[in-house]
């Protein structure tokens, strides 16, 4: 069976700039007049956008029903905004993705972002019409949905049933390791992220990678265990 892979984009394949990001949040907040919440010691790391903005919004008795306005600011804010020198695309991602292309692989998102800032984002290194299908982020709060949700869209697209056991899941956080294994695919763990070998290793992924270079040893090893 050939691998299907899905991509988490923040960690895995790039970066975006962080001041450029807290520029968007802190107007946002300003406009709602939400500019009283703390975002110092909150962990959004592999975390979906619904489920970001819900809780930030929630805080606040007197903002309840704001999501949908709130949520289509920042998906404004950020395609209108986010162009190349505010993203890094992280090293060994453009190895990964010719490689896929080149032998016909699919590829896919799985991002906890919302559909059109993750298009965005990858827009934004040159990753244009890469990525047919995906799971993201405004469509679930809870991450362990999205895979289910790109496999669903991956039959749609190529008219084609898919196993769980086909798809590989490319993430940077504890999170994408836990959502792989609900839905029964394989894990990569890459640590490009905020998270480092042994905090990863912790959640058990199929594999821990420093980076996405050398995509023909790495899928290798995978679909060979597949095969075992």
């Amino acid at each position: 069976m050939k691998p299907i892979l899905l991509f988490d984009i923040d960690g895995t394949l790039l970066h975006v700039k962080k001041n450029f990001l807290h520029e968007i949040i802190h107007q946002i907040l300003t406009e709602f007049e939400l500019s009283d919440i703390s975002l110092r010691n909150r962990s959004f790391a592999g975390r979906t956008d619904k489920d970001i903005f819900s809780e930030l919004i929630e805080e606040f008795s007197h903002t309840r029903g704001l999501y949908s306005s709130v949520s289509a600011r920042y998906i404004k804010l950020m395609t209108e905004n986010l162009s190349a020198e505010y993203v890094d695309m992280i090293e060994g991602v453009r190895e990964a993705i010719d490689f896929a292309r080149i032998h016909n692989i699919p590829v896919g998102l799985c991002t906890g972002n919302y559909r059109e800032v993750a298009y965005a984002k990858v827009g934004a290194v040159g990753l244009n019409k890469v990525f047919a299908f995906g799971g993201f982020g405004c469509d679930h709060h809870d991450r362990n949905h999205l895979p289910g949700l790109a496999s669903m869209e991956y039959k749609k697209r190529y008219n084609q049933p898919a196993e769980s056991n086909q798809f590989i899941v490319i993430g940077d956080t504890p999170n994408d390791v836990r959502c792989a294994h609900h839905f029964g695919a394989k894990a990569v763990a890459v640590t490009t992220g905020g998270f480092n070998k042994t905090q990863l290793r912790k959640h058990q992924p199929d594999l821990i990678l420093d980076s996405l270079s050398s995509p023909k040893k790495w899928l290798f090893q995978l679909t060979k265990a597949n095969q075992t």
